[in-house]
């Protein structure tokens, strides 16, 4: 017959609730589990590998980005955008295999759980800077194909640079009050502080970013890829977007259920902390791979340059050869205004 299982009741030795189960406290961390259950779930040192391969992929996909994007590219708005949500994701990929490779050599002492808690501090900001730069690709994204003619009139020249310096500041401010109050105060971290500050981080993450990033693609959508009179192909860079939120929300569906389940409701989570973070790095992982398959194009049989394909995937109006649509080409409008204050 088999009991409950809680990590909770004996953190220093949870053995006594759990008998011949194997101490892995990163992954069975939160949720009350059955033995049977936890005896059915991946090794802990299988997990810690997996994480450490798609870390490592996803950093290497996400450095090419930052590359590309960052100093071989032309800078458009929205490749500013790309490459602050590439420094999220690579600084969370990174924070996640430092805390895989402590697990798989089984490291131990203070000085190994100093560099835990501060992986998962920085995953956490990587993570929340992330999920808040989506939001705003899509709306700038939705306003640029909507209002075209207001919107590059009227559109500030550093708008995405202060829009993600935003962003960044009010991840690093979420993030410190949450590290304060559920990290640093251990011995208040099921109190009512930190259970505010979970149930603020879940609002935001899940109740306002969601509808942000989700609503703009529908209009995006509709005005776009759904008007029959718009006979060219839809522009590279709305796939693109499409595509991010689209793998974000399926990967974010078991998050944002399990983080209310437990964190604001203290109802038992169904499934162990590990899933919710294979999640998140599937997510991190896969952007570089939406960039490529945007685009590249089919009909070339050779390998392109990486370069090509990672601008043909900002391009941001109708396809070379067809008929000419009523947006923008984001490089060419950032060319001209180069040019004409060059002028």
């Amino acid at each position: 017959m088999a009991g409950n299982c809680s990590w909770e009741t004996h953190p220093t030795n949870r053995n006594k609730m759990c008998p011949g189960v194997s101490e892995a406290p990163e992954l069975y961390g939160r949720g009350f589990l059955t033995i049977k259950q936890i005896t059915m779930l991946p090794p802990p040192a299988v997990m810690n590998y997996i994480f450490l391969l798609l870390c490592l992929c996803g950093l290497v996909g996400n450095g090419l980005v930052l590359w590309f994007f960052g100093f071989s590219i032309k800078r458009s708005p929205f490749s500013i955008y790309f490459l602050h949500l590439a420094s999220a994701d690579v600084g969370y990929l990174f924070s996640k295999a430092v805390f895989s490779i402590l697990n798989t050599g089984g490291f131990l002492g203070s000085f190994a759980d100093y560099v835990r808690a501060v992986s998962r501090i920085l995953g956490l900001c990587m993570f929340v800077t992330s999920v808040s730069l989506l939001p705003a690709i899509s709306s700038e994204r939705c306003l640029s194909v909507v209002f075209p003619s207001w919107y590059w009139r009227r559109r500030p020249k550093r708008l995405s640079a202060v829009v993600c310096s935003l962003l960044w500041t009010l991840s690093l401010l979420v993030t410190s009050v949450h590290s304060y109050l559920c990290v640093f105060l251990g011995h208040q971290a099921s109190g009512p502080g930190c259970r505010h500050v979970d149930t603020f981080l879940g609002i935001l993450l899940f109740l306002v970013s969601c509808p942000l990033m989700v609503l703009p693609c529908l209009a995006l959508v509709l005005h776009v890829e759904c008007r029959a009179r718009r006979r060219q192909r839809s522009a590279k860079l709305n796939h693109v977007i499409l595509a991010m939120v689209s793998v974000f929300l399926v990967s974010s569906i078991y998050l944002g259920i399990d983080w209310f389940l437990f964190w604001v409701f203290q109802i038992p989570a169904p499934f162990p902390e590990y899933v919710t973070d294979l999640c998140i790095c599937i997510n991190s992982s896969a952007k570089p791979v939406v960039y490529f398959l945007a685009g590249r194009d089919r009909s070339q049989r050779l390998w392109e340059p990486l370069r090509v394909v990672f601008q043909r995937a900002l391009r941001d109006g109708a396809e070379p050869g067809e008929a000419g649509g009523s947006t923008p080409n984001t490089v060419t409008m950032e060319m001209q205004c180069s040019s004409g204050n060059a002028s």
